[in-house]
């Protein structure tokens, strides 16, 4: 349909035209089983099969601890001592009103190698009588940061001590580890009264304070917390899942069948035929929904059904009537996003590479519900789907804070809306048909096929990245796992790039000198965009709390106490400064500098470069430092500065904290170093010799 055709009628959509297309969209949906499983047969089936399978495990798992056979041994210079203290545990009472003899099945192995057998599963304990001294042995070998190594053996006495050692991946070792523990406090705590009483106590020791717990939070709200950190993640995997049927089918898929063109030839406008599709994978969403609230209306809400103890959830038809709208917007805004990468995709294989990164943009911040310390009355409620997870988990658990869950509904709206628009208005122009600029590149291959490619080796390559993370994570040190992700993966991946599409080494990674006050902006940019990052994580930190002791273990990982500050130099600051620019600055830059308009390349960038860190609480800072980084590289034409302001914000944060200061820098210094870091980009824009290939025109 020509461009003068759809000008005839101005920007209007003809609402007769627009619902004969969408009524051709939905009997075309209802004839593709794909989509009447996914959309409507699972859905109906998932949740229910979801509580019947929670009950089920339930029941059983707490069948087999009240049943099973707790085998343990027993070892030590103390072992002795450790068996007098267990055969009285396990014949005490473990309170005044348990008048009952232990109902534990304990059984002690007499065996050769117990700590073996432990890993191997054959025994469930191992009870380690010991002296005071061996025990400080085992705090001095095994604890590694000196204040919590002096902590504990402050506390040591000169007493034998039991040592119990368990399987924590075991539910019935840890069973048995939390069973003999309580049986061997009450056993102390009763040889402690008695000798108070021995030395002229006047009073029961028991008698002069009691410890009571009341738990304010009723089953119901502890049933809806429950429910609620997986409902909107669920929700949000099928409407994708669901969606993206639809949505590959309405315009990739028409594409390779060849069918789009004729659609074209109708007297519908793109803008009509877009928003029929865009309406059609929202009929979808809206049916995946409803099933899922009648469920919750059905199953949980009704009383009707037997559900696990930890599911007793009781919702109000209110509340279902809050969380369907809250979800409302959530569609829209999914299906929108979902048909964006459809027009843009020419295949189903296409498609089908881009769905992953969206699948990650929702899953991920879907599950801020999970997250401890998070509550809607925060900058939470201004984040498109996290918000929603959280106000669904809050309404679960009964808690209707009005103002907090209007801004969830109306910012969520808006983005749906913005989304809506943009998806619209780029999908109605020639690319909706065609790429010629890609078609060229498949009959020409080579370094010209690149483009088209680069994000399908990203992706494989954060699938490999990141199962050799799960993998080798546990069982090599920081050296090791530098090597294997920076030298190995990052530096392997680019090379196999540059190799198989014959690419110019020099162009791909942007070799080129720079001018001389380039340095000194790097040198005043690296610290002044470290503070800047410190402070953004502080703001990303309100919207999703990380638990201290997070923060902690992350430390201790990246700076063990036995590694030279070269060494750590060295692993964290130049390998990082090169390898990591040659992927992401060099490589994925150069893929992709001909498909996005800088700023949105920059954006893309640093988005990718923050995804590769994993972490769930570095994504903003990293995607930031990337963001800045890229434009570094935009401007001055070259990897170089790049590589070495990389290196000096690894080095900035790294050296403080080897010498001891580990203190988050005042706010006043994030507005310092913005501050800096303007002066910095100022010098580089004086200096700019702007990346070659986006010195002329982007091409449509």
């Amino acid at each position: 349909m020509s461009a003068d055709h759809d000008g005839e009628r101005g920007g209007r959509i003809d609402r007769r035209i627009l619902a004969t297309l969408f009524r051709l969209e939905i009997k075309l949906l209802l004839r593709d089983k794909r989509t009447l499983f996914i959309a409507v047969i699972l859905p109906l089936f998932l949740f229910p099969l979801i509580i019947f399978v929670m009950r089920a495990v339930e029941r059983s798992g707490r069948e087999k601890l009240e049943s099973a056979t707790y085998r343990y041994a027993i070892i030590g210079s103390e072992a002795e001592h450790a068996r007098q203290l267990i055969a009285e545990a396990l014949t005490r009472p473990l309170d005044r009103d348990d008048t009952t003899q232990a109902r534990d099945n304990f059984v002690e192995e007499s065996v050769g190698d117990p700590d073996s057998l432990l890993s191997a599963g054959v025994l469930h304990l191992v009870v380690e009588g010991m002296t005071a001294d061996e025990f400080r042995a085992v705090l001095e070998r095994e604890i590694e940061d000196d204040s919590v190594r002096a902590a504990r053996l402050a506390a040591v006495t000169d007493v034998p001590v039991i040592l119990l050692s368990y399987r924590a991946n075991s539910e019935f070792s840890s069973t048995a580890r939390r069973r003999m523990q309580e049986r061997l406090a009450a056993v102390r705590a009763a040889r402690r009264s008695a000798l108070l009483r021995e030395s002229g106590l006047p009073i029961d020791p028991e008698d002069i304070g009691q410890l009571e717990l009341a738990n304010v939070a009723t089953a119901e709200k502890e049933g809806g917390a429950a429910l609620g950190r997986f409902l909107t993640p669920l929700l949000v995997l099928l409407l994708l899942t669901g969606g993206s049927v639809v949505a590959a089918d309405a315009i990739s898929g028409e594409k390779e069948r060849g069918t789009l063109e004729t659609m074209l030839t109708t007297a519908a406008k793109r803008t009509e035929l877009v928003a029929s599709k865009q309406l059609a994978i929202i009929a979808v969403g809206l049916a995946i929904t409803l099933i899922n609230v009648a469920n919750l209306l059905i199953y949980v809400a009704s009383g009707l059904f037997e559900l696990p103890e930890s599911f007793a959830v009781s919702i109000p038809p209110l509340g279902v009537i809050v969380i369907f709208l809250l979800f409302l917007p959530l569609i829209a805004l999914v299906s929108a996003v979902l048909l964006m990468v459809s027009g843009y995709s020419k295949t189903y294989k296409e498609y089908q590479i881009y769905f992953f990164p969206v699948l990650v943009l929702f899953v991920v911040p879907a599950l801020a519900s999970i997250l401890p310390g998070i509550d809607l009355r925060s900058a939470v409620a201004l984040v498109p789907v996290a918000n929603v997870s959280v106000a669904v988990r809050e309404v679960l658990i009964g808690e209707y804070d009005w103002i907090p869950l209007a801004i969830t509904f109306a910012i969520t709206l808006g983005a749906a809306v913005y989304a809506s628009k943009l998806t619209v208005t780029a999908l109605s122009t020639e690319r909706l048909i065609t790429a010629a600029e890609l078609d060229e590149a498949d009959l020409r291959g080579g370094a010209a096929l690149f483009p088209k490619h680069v994000l399908r080796w990203f992706i494989v390559l954060w699938v490999v990245f990141f199962i050799t993370s799960l993998w080798f994570g546990g069982y090599l040190d920081l050296r090791a796992q530098v090597t294997l992700n920076l030298v190995v993966l990052f530096m392997g991946a680019a090379v196999l790039m540059i190799r198989h599409y014959r690419l110019d080494p020099r162009e791909a990674l942007a070799l080129r000198p720079v001018k001389a006050p380039v340095w000194l902006a790097v040198i005043i940019g690296a610290p002044s965009a470290f503070f800047v990052g410190i402070g953004i994580a502080q703001l990303a930190n309100f919207v999703f709390p990380v638990p201290e002791r997070m923060l902690q273990a992350f430390e201790q990982q990246i700076l063990p106490g036995d590694m030279p500050l070269w060494q750590i130099l060295f692993f964290l600051s130049f390998l990082p400064g090169v390898c990591e620019e040659v992927l992401f600055r060099g490589v994925l830059f150069h893929g992709l500098r001909k498909r996005f308009k800088p700023l949105a390349l920059c954006l893309v960038v640093g988005a990718i470069f923050g995804f590769f860190h994993v972490d769930l609480f570095r994504l903003i800072p990293t995607a930031y430092i990337g963001f800045v980084l890229a434009a570094v590289v935009l401007i001055t034409g070259s990897i170089l500065p790049a590589m070495l302001w990389h290196a000096l914000n690894n080095a900035v944060a790294l050296v403080p904290a080897y010498f001891g200061y580990t203190e988050t820098p005042p706010l006043w210094s994030a507005a310092a170093g913005l501050v800096g870091l303007a002066f910095a980009f100022w010098i580089l824009w004086t200096q700019r010799s702007i990346y070659p290939d986006l010195r002329r025109p982007r091409v449509s």
